[in-house]
């Protein structure tokens, strides 16, 4: 079997069935995925929950017996050392917050007052910055400030080509629909498991990655992570679309209808063609390719207006649902707010980004057009990814190995040290 194939085999034979059953019997599968969902904390808790249990058990094999309970003395005391360390590095975990241009208000305050005055409509938390990075996306990213998931700090993250494409006014219903989503008013279990798929791969890849303390941690998280954002998929999608029914609170459905085909038709066009192009002229000569953003809204426009609008359309309508992508399909989307049939405005207006960020200003500027693009990374096939995981088990051991033979025969590593 083709390393292709053992990735259909696995992760998409479970993703299709999980889909069917979240299709046949929604609330028993938010159930199952809930329960699922708190593996994830259950997992965190477990090294200092074995910890204490550790300590324990010391204290009673010491004290609490008539006599000191020899045999399970060590076997505490390797379960409270082993699970301490572990337990140390997993409290020293700092998250990173988005990356990208973080902008202050008085480089965008039209955008600042914006997304206030939308989120006070929804009465959700307040925003903390507002992020804009290199890719097509409008999202709310909540960064723990603890190594537990007990408080966080939220991030607009604004995607400089989606400024560069929408309009203004599909800007506005755009942040609407994601405000609302983020206020949690009719959809608290759905948005809670919609954004621990942002956050469970953050234990898998923190910034002690390779240290041997932290190894039995990266390794449940290196499992449970993309297995829990695969069964969560469905439950991504019925939380989109309840993100365009809050979109409909302040515009009207025919301007809902408008923005979510015209996001449709622009992540298309921009994942066929757009980037593509971009990435096989840098093949070719990287210092010939500039203003790589600023420039999105001109092909854009001449690529939209050359009669083919309708074409693409129809091509956003019969796009196949992926089972790994939690956006739902553009049918099933327009379905949702009581439409039949994709429909756009055809004519150009000015950007969003005209509006709403004060290029002027050449530090900002400057800092825009240093925006990586997008990268649209393969899933690894499964033998890759076995390798890499075994490379990153057997490293931190053999070094952890090593360190043990110099503490134990210091006068090996000084004779070595001679010759």
């Amino acid at each position: 079997m083709s390393d292709r194939g053992w990735q259909h085999s696995i992760l998409q034979v479970i993703g299709t069935r999980i889909e069917a059953l979240a299709e046949l019997h929604p609330w028993p599968y938010l159930l199952f995925l809930t329960v699922f969902a708190l593996l994830g904390y259950v997992f965190l808790l477990l090294f200092p929950l074995l910890t204490l249990a550790g300590v324990s058990g010391v204290y009673r094999a010491l004290v609490t017996t008539p006599g000191v309970a020899w045999w399970p003395l060590p076997a505490w005391l390797f379960v409270a050392g082993a699970c301490g360390v572990v337990s140390y590095r997993l409290f020293r975990v700092r998250h990173s917050l988005p990356a990208g241009v973080v902008l202050d208000r008085s480089q965008a305050p039209a955008l600042f007052q914006l997304v206030e005055d939308t989120n006070a409509h929804y009465g959700g938390h307040g925003i903390d910055r507002i992020v804009i990075t290199g890719e097509y996306r409008l999202d709310i990213v909540d960064t723990p400030l603890l190594a537990l998931p007990v408080w966080s700090s939220r991030s607009l993250v604004v995607g400089l080509p989606l400024l560069q494409c929408l309009s203004m006014g599909r800007f506005q219903c755009a942040l609407a629909r994601r405000l609302g989503q983020g206020s949690r008013r009719g959809n608290r279990l759905l948005n809670w498991l919609y954004t621990l798929r942002s956050l469970w791969p953050r234990y898998r890849d923190p910034s002690p990655l390779g240290d041997p303390a932290y190894l039995p941690l990266r390794t449940l998280f290196s499992i449970y992570a993309p297995l829990y954002t695969v069964l969560s998929t469905a439950a991504a999608r019925l939380d989109e679309l309840q993100a365009d029914s809050y979109s409909m609170e302040l515009f009207s459905d025919e301007d809902v209808l408008d923005t979510v085909t015209a996001d449709a038709v622009f992540r298309l066009f921009l994942r066929e063609k757009y980037w593509p192009a971009i990435r096989k002229l840098r093949e070719q000569d990287a210092v010939v390719v500039t203003n790589v953003h600023t420039r999105i809204a001109t092909v854009l426009q001449a690529g939209l207006q050359a009669g083919n609008t309708d074409q693409w359309i129809e091509h956003a309508m019969s796009a196949e649902q992926q089972w790994d992508d939690p956006w739902p399909s553009l049918v099933r989307r327009i379905e949702n707010i009581g439409h039949a049939q994709a429909r756009m405005t055809t004519w150009m207006v000015e950007p969003a980004a005209a509006e709403y960020l004060d290029t002027s200003r050449s530090k900002l500027d400057a800092a825009l057009e240093d925006l990586p693009p997008p990268r649209f990374p393969r899933l690894q096939p499964w033998p890759a990814r076995l390798e890499q995981l075994r490379r990153g088990v057997l490293s931190p051991a053999n070094s952890l190995l090593r360190r043990l033979k110099n503490m134990l025969h210091p006068g090996e590593r000084a004779g070595e040290m001679k010759h």
